[in-house]
């Protein structure tokens, strides 16, 4: 019956002297227990460390009497003693289950959280505080007394109100079935007393930062009952006579620690020994050479003003990089070098982060990159692995009825190993016919569209897989009479049936072949993890019943706490560890500490905890009860400082921070106080700025660094940029077999061509068959990008169709309707002038209904989104009839035809103008979208629709009337739209029509509903071009002939001296030039892609919505350029045509 405790300094040796201690008294009490209690994650460390201090003291290989231990670990060896055997420990995974299924049950009775219960994360929220209550010793008694403190505070007591009937209702489920972890001390406290091993045992506890009031509960205990207990603890001896202590000092867990054990020990007569102190009157033995380090100890965090010294001696470096991950780039990098050119072992270094969730996932890939052993201290969850993705994804298709994504997700993860193509063909399908529901998979499909008839068999085969591979599981979960039990034996038939235990061992072999142990030894645990998980809920609630989606969310909480811990894989290994959990028992040279930011040092506060940090303040403050909770964000950011104190004294050569000036979203970040601490204590200590980190032959330390700089620097060095360090790593990697063929592959996309630029005309005209049969928008896509037109075109590669209305297909619809319209019209024998409203209305009806119903995609059947887009269409189709109406009757064209049938396409619209035995045509192409005529895009054939359009619409017109001369009008687009316009400023508008002189009197709401329509009416105004010949313009709006200024109808305006410089107009003798310059590239075009032209060469603008880009290669970087056009204007192109007319005089 003894407590003694051994303090000392960070570094002074307090484990080592408990080790001797211990080793001694094992030596000397044969037949007595000695047990060294650590945390559990020390264990094996501590294991090693006495071992190698008995073979060093004494010449043995072991002692029979000595055994490391945890406290739960301690429980357990003493049930055994004790007999008992039925306790059966709930873990974490079990406790989320449990809690989720008393959360339904008891939601009614719940105030606040009533409606949070099924909110991401609230699950982990409770399962956090009922752990803390247990782990803090807080009985129902307590939490009744807390209530009663609460009157003045109506929330916390309604919260605590909450948990008390939540941990009530988890109680009484687990009651007679199981305990949690955290009752297992609380169990073992009633058993000490009667132990003959804890009688017989010295108990020495290391590495522990203090103690919850369970452990304080099993310490006192101890103390009574065994034959002793010493305890190690970080106080510098010139503290160890302290009498009271601030809270927010450095030390004062340890001497809180003291003073409650030895409260403890008075209070149970047992003799308090003279305490030890550890190096006493010397500097750490770490670094008593390194005047830097030993500053840092001294003097770090301490409640006085930062002695400033300069004798730093590069023992201590900060650097900043742009984000965490090129932080890790950087960290790895310098390791990488300190092993190959420095002599280091992987086991003398660590790196150390604050922030492992965010830091992880660049480590392993940066150690990867680098063949660096290293032991990530870091368990991770299995929810992200494909095997348990999958067997969410595949109950996730019954919950959901068998929906799109739900599907595919399954399909991709592969668990019922369809071939991948087969799953594209299959994808394909259901996007285009939207096919989903448990119903439409039971029969075959049939529907198809052209071209993909043989594939239809491999779309039923991968339906019929899917159906018969699910619908045993199907029919279990939809049985509502069916237990959790059922559901989880049917799933667990369905995993067999998919064999997954071989395939996963299939991927342990291969990592293993692949030299990837990490992964090798996470997959050697998956499969016994998932089965462990169905077997805890059937054991925690098998006779439950619940809803397919319900089990869908416990087996989603229960793969998030599943976990798999990695063992690390050598004795020189480098340790990548966290600043709270890891603690270094080996000695390092030197410790890098990533994330040294605001925000991760000190850890920032998660809020969002059901008891507060106020609420905490409170409960504790209470002078009568002084509840002893968890520590609040301002207590943690003091331990955290332990932890550093600590890991700062463990280096015996260096420290070296870096930090980020941006998170990975962008977000500008500060520096820690810690970098502004050691600033204060060292006088030169700057932060260096690493932007580019490999620049130089000597930075680069291995192979993979190597290639990595090849190939980030390849594209540069191709467009001619000198780089001495890519030719001399190029010239070394050659003669490397490995390394020789990463290069080909480097060289090979860097300087990649593209495919053959010409196809054989034999195989081209195998894919075009006949060139007349090449339309018009085809021959612009090519004049964009032969390459691109032979993707679509000749490959009939396309994007993929959805099973939705797109805004093409809105385009169709307007087209469809407004065509249909006029044609009726015409066939009724109406006239414009006459056409009633009612009459009006009922044909636009019939027209709309008519094309909707026979519209080729049957997504607008799907869904209520058909009657909002019937009547979008509707109110779009009748505002421009109104328009192209009045259109109509502003000038002298008349509509000759519709939807005219040529050649090379489908006119929507031809009008005749006649005079003087001449004939004047005008082509109207209707567009949907924002298209504007180009005068350079049209030289050029990126836009060659109107002039093609207008030669064969008068070819056309020649054929019916060949006695008279027919001549070009205009070529013109006219947008269908709804145009929106913002009401105008009255006083304004009021001014505009007192210029106008009228005398009439109108409202101000009259006068502003003219104003917005004659708005909207110049929307619509049509770009083309137009014949110069005035009785041409005049023909197309009468208005101008009265007055100058801009046209309401076409781009055209007047001066007072005649047509104003902007408008597109052209002389008919030039008009007809440019449209047989058009017609002639045209079919030159033809030619050219018959002739197999498939040259990678897009313009400027071409590559911008291309959905080629993957395809092609066209890369900028890599020396690709686009093809140049000249812009030109109006003057510029006839000049050009006559050049050309003269030339081929």
């Amino acid at each position: 019956m003894s407590l003694q405790f051994i303090i000392g300094r960070a570094g002074s040796g307090k484990s080592t002297l408990l080790y001797k201690n211990l080793i001694d008294t094992s030596m000397n009490n044969l037949d007595k227990n000695i047990l060294a209690v650590v945390p559990e994650q020390f264990s094996m460390e501590t294991q090693k460390q006495i071992l190698t201090m008995i073979n060093e003291e004494y010449g043995l290989g072991g002692s029979f009497n000595i055994e490391v231990t945890s406290l739960n670990r301690l429980a357990y060896l003493i049930f055994e003693e004790q007999g008992i055997i039925n306790y059966k420990v709930m873990d974490d995974l079990g406790k989320s289950l449990v809690i989720r299924k008393v959360l339904e049950q008891c939601k009614k009775e719940l105030i606040i959280y009533k409606n949070k219960t099924a909110m991401p994360g609230f699950v982990e929220k409770v399962k956090s505080v009922l752990s803390e209550l247990k782990q803090y010793y807080i009985s129902d008694t307590d939490m009744d007394n807390m209530l009663d403190l609460c009157g003045r505070r109506p929330a916390l007591y309604h919260k605590l109100k909450d948990i008390l009937v939540i941990r009530k209702a988890f109680d009484e489920y687990i009651q007679d079935k199981m305990i949690t972890t955290e009752d297992v001390l609380e169990i073992f406290c009633k058993y000490v007393g009667q132990s003959e091993i804890i009688k017989n045992t010295y108990f020495y506890f290391d590495s522990f930062t203090g103690f919850t009031p369970i452990q304080y509960k099993v310490l006192e205990l101890l103390m009574k009952y065994s034959k002793g207990v010493m305890v190690s603890i970080t106080l510098p001896e010139n503290e160890k006579d302290f009498t009271t202590f601030n809270k927010y000092e450095l030390f004062s867990l340890s001497k809180e620690t003291i003073a409650k054990l030895k409260t403890l020990a008075k209070r149970n007569n047992v003799n308090i020994n003279e305490t030890l102190i550890a190096g006493e009157g010397k500097v750490p033995y770490r670094i008593k050479n390194n005047k830097a380090l030993c500053h840092i100890e001294e003097n770090i965090f301490r409640n006085k003003k930062l002695e400033k010294t300069e004798n730093y001696n590069d023992a201590i470096e900060i650097y900043s990089l742009p984000n965490p991950r090129s932080e890790v780039a950087f960290v790895v990098a310098k390791i990488s070098d300190l092993i190959v050119n420095k002599n280091y072992r992987y086991n003398d270094i660590a790196i150390i982060t604050g922030d492992m969730a965010n830091y992880y996932i660049y480590l392993e890939e940066e150690l990867k990159k680098y063949d660096i052993p290293a032991f990530i201290d870091h368990k991770r969850d299995i929810s992200s692995n494909p095997f348990v993705d999958g067997i969410i994804a595949v109950l996730d298709v019954i919950a959901m009825d068998f929906s799109y994504d739900a599907v595919m997700r399954m399909l991709r993860l592969n668990l019922l190993e369809i071939n991948r193509n087969d799953i594209d063909v299959f994808e394909n399908y259901i996007r285009r016919f939207g096919r989903r529901g448990f119903k439409s998979y039971s029969a075959k499909w049939e529907k198809c569209y052209k071209g993909f008839e043989e594939r239809l068999v491999t779309v039923n085969n991968v339906r019929e897989k899917i159906y018969n591979d699910i619908l045993a599981l199907r029919t279990t979960l939809k049985d509502k009479k069916a237990t959790i039990k059922d559901f989880t034996l049917a799933l667990y038939n369905f995993i067999l049936s998919t064999n997954m235990e071989k395939r996963i061992n299939d991927y342990v072999d291969m990592f293993e072949k692949d030299n990837k142990p990490e992964l090798s030894k996470e997959y050697q645990q998956i499969y016994g993890v998932i089965i462990l998980m169905l077997e805890r809920i059937v054991d925690l609630m098998g006779e439950e019943t619940v809803s397919p989606k319900e089990y869908v969310e416990i087996l989603k909480a229960g793969f998030l706490e599943a976990k798999v811990g990695i063992i690390p894989p050598g004795l020189d290994t480098l340790m990548v560890g966290d600043i709270e959990r890891t603690r270094l028992k080996d000695t390092k040279k030197i410790i890098f500490f990533l994330g040294v930011n605001d925000g991760i040092i000190p850890k920032m506060a998660t809020n969002g905890g059901i008891i507060t940090d106020s609420d905490r303040d409170f409960l504790k403050a209470d002078e009568k009860e002084g509840f002893v909770l968890a520590p609040t964000a301002r207590e943690n950011i003091f331990k955290q400082k332990v932890y550093l104190y600590s890991l700062l004294a463990k280096p015996t050569e260096k420290v070296i921070l870096t930090l980020s000036k941006t998170d990975n979203a962008g977000k500008t970040l500060r520096k820690s106080y810690l970098i502004s601490d050691l600033q204060k204590m060292f006088s030169d200590l700057k932060i260096k700025d690493e932007e580019k980190y490999a620049n130089s032959l000597e930075e680069i330390t291995t192979k993979r660094e190597a290639l990595d700089y090849i190939a980030a620097n390849a594209g540069e060095y191709k467009s001619g940029k000198e780089d001495r360090l890519f030719e001399v790593l190029c010239s070394v990697l050659y003669d490397d077999a490995d390394a020789k063929k990463c290069l080909k592959l480097i060289k090979k996309g860097t300087f990649y061509k593209g495919r053959q630029p010409y196809l054989s005309r034999e195989n081209a005209r195998k894919l075009y068959e006949d060139k007349e049969n090449i339309g018009i928008t085809r021959l612009e896509k090519y004049a964009a990008c032969a390459y691109s037109q032979f993707l679509r075109n000749g490959l009939k590669l396309g994007e993929r169709r959805e099973y939705e209305i797109a805004a093409y297909d809105i385009g169709n619809l307007y087209h469809e309707v407004i065509n249909k319209f006029f044609v009726n019209v015409q066939k009724e024998g109406l006239h414009w002038e006459n056409l009633e409203k009612e009459t009006y209305n009922a044909i636009l009806n019939n027209c709309v209904v008519d094309t909707m119903e026979n519209y080729e995609n049957d997504a607008l059947d799907s869904s209520a989104r058909n009657i909002f887009i019937k009547n979008q269409v509707r109110e779009t189709a009748e505002k421009t009839i109104d328009v192209l109406i009045r259109h109509i009757d502003s000038g002298d064209f008349v509509p000759s035809e519709y939807e005219l049938r040529i050649t090379h396409g489908r006119i929507d619209r031809v009008d005749t103008y006649e005079k003087n035995n001449e004939i004047f045509v005008k082509v109207i192409d209707y567009k949907s979208g924002t298209t504007e005529f180009n005068v350079t895009d049209t030289f050029f054939g990126m836009q060659m629709q109107l002039m093609v359009y207008l030669k064969d619409a008068m070819e056309f017109e020649k054929k019916k009337n060949p006695d008279k001369t027919v001549l070009p009008g205009a070529g013109l687009y006219f947008h269908i739209q709804n145009p929106y316009i913002d009401r105008p400023d009255i006083r304004k508008v009021r001014e505009e029509y007192r210029k106008k002189g009228t005398k009439e009197t109108v409202s101000d709401e009259e006068l502003m509903e003219e104003k917005v329509q004659d708005e909207q009416y110049k929307c619509y105004r049509m770009s083309g071009l137009v014949n110069s010949d005035f009785n041409v313009i005049e023909a197309i709006d009468k208005e101008l002939s009265q007055a100058t200024g801009n046209s309401k109808i076409i781009k055209v305006g007047t001066t007072k001296t005649g047509l104003s410089s902007r408008s597109t107009v052209i002389e008919s003798n030039n008009y007809m030039k440019f449209i047989n310059h058009v017609y002639d590239m045209a079919e030159n075009m033809r030619k050219d892609i018959i002739d197999g032209n498939i040259q990678i060469n897009p313009t400027e603008n071409a590559c911008t919505y291309c959905p080629y880009g993957g395809v092609c290669g066209f890369d900028l970087k890599v020396g690709d350029r686009y093809r140049q056009l000249e812009k030109l204007d109006l003057k510029q192109v006839i000049s050009r045509l006559n050049t050309e007319k003269n030339k081929g005089e």
